[in-house]
Order: C-alpha cells, then sequence, then structure tokens
C-alpha cells in the first residue's frame, strides 16, 4: 500500500502554542502541514505558463511603524505597482530557513496591502494560511492582496495571490479583528 499523506503530532505538549512571559493564556498557536513535492502525469493538463515580473521598475517604498519603533517591514525591501506589492527580504531571518521564510513575512502583510481604511483603527490578524503551488523561485515575493471589512462585527478577512518573478506560486487568507485605537489623554481631557 503507498501511503501518500501521512500526520506526525508531537508527543511534546504545547510546543506549537506562544505565551507571553508570565501570562496564562496563550497569545499564538502555530499549525504547519507540509506536502511533499511529486510530479504526477495528467492527461490532458497544460500549464498556462507563467507571467514575468519586474519590481525594480517601481519605486521603493518604505513604511514607518505607526509608534516609531523597529518592525518587521525594516527587514524587507518593498515596491509597489500594477496592482501588487512586492517584497524583498534584506538579509535572511533566520539562517538556513528554506525559500518558505521568504513567503511567509509578506504573507503576513496581505490586508494591510489592501486595508479599505489607513490608521483608522488597528487590525491585527489572528490566523495565516498560506497555500502554495510550488517553491518561490528568486528573492522577490509579490503579494495581490483585496480585504473586506464589516465594522459592524468588528471583523475583516484578508487575501491575496502569491507571486514570485515567474507567475503565482500561491494564495493566502486570514481573519482579521478591528479594535479601536486607544484614547490619546489629550483627547480624554
Amino acid at each position: 500500500m503507498h501511503k501518500s499523506i501521512e500526520c506526525v503530532q508531537s508527543d511534546q505538549p504545547r510546543l506549537d502554542t506562544l505565551w507571553p512571559d508570565g501570562e496564562e493564556d496563550p497569545c499564538a498557536t502555530v499549525r504547519v502541514t507540509l506536502s511533499r513535492e511529486r510530479a504526477i502525469e495528467v492527461p490532458g493538463f497544460v500549464d498556462g505558463g507563467g507571467d514575468s515580473f519586474d519590481p525594480t521598475r517601481f519605486p521603493a517604498r518604505h513604511v514607518q511603524a505607526a509608534r516609531g519603533r523597529p518592525w518587521f517591514m525594516d527587514a524587507m525591501e518593498a515596491r509597489a505597482g500594477d496592482g501588487i506589492a512586492w517584497f524583498r527580504l534584506k538579509h535572511q531571518i533566520i539562517d538556513g530557513a528554506g525559500p518558505l521564510s521568504s513567503v511567509l513575512g509578506p504573507a503576513d502583510w496581505t490586508h494591510g496591502i489592501a486595508r479599505p481604511f489607513q490608521n483608522v483603527v488597528a487590525d491585527p490578524n489572528p490566523n495565516l494560511t498560506v497555500q502554495l503551488l510550488r517553491r518561490p523561485a528568486g528573492e522577490w515575493v509579490g503579494i495581490r492582496a483585496q480585504s473586506r471589512w464589516q465594522p459592524a462585527s468588528g471583523l475583516g478577512i484578508g487575501s491575496g495571490t502569491l507571486l514570485d518573478l515567474h507567475g503565482e506560486i500561491g494564495h493566502v487568507s486570514m481573519s482579521v479583528v478591528l479594535v479601536p485605537f486607544p484614547k490619546s489623554a489629550s483627547v480624554a481631557n
């Protein structure tokens, strides 16, 4: 019998959950599903080929963190044009992490790229789902992003098509929680 899918679970409890120091409640849970690539023949299937992109033809963008502190965007070069936001890591975040690591940071920005309003509410994403058709080729990862907000429920969603210089590599999706900014002391008085 040929086994094509295998589930692996850790015997170590709570290795997939992160807790802030001294807190009882977790702040994040990580779940990863990896699929082994293997080529198969599909009669009649014709690969449409890929597009060709050159993000260097767009000007570099630098976005500051809302509070002026360092953030993950400082580790990436960002460019945007033709409805696509492009990112390239300035240096490896984790040595030897492989090509998937170049996708996860930009994928996490999908909702922020296409949010309907800027700087009116905080909009963290409590989850992130990335599905890849193939490994990214090269340093650049692009996102053709979209998002929707429902202020009446305080929720939103973000999604996008992930690209490299040769075309589509996958999709990303996330939920978003809309959170009012804290009122400043000057506004409260």
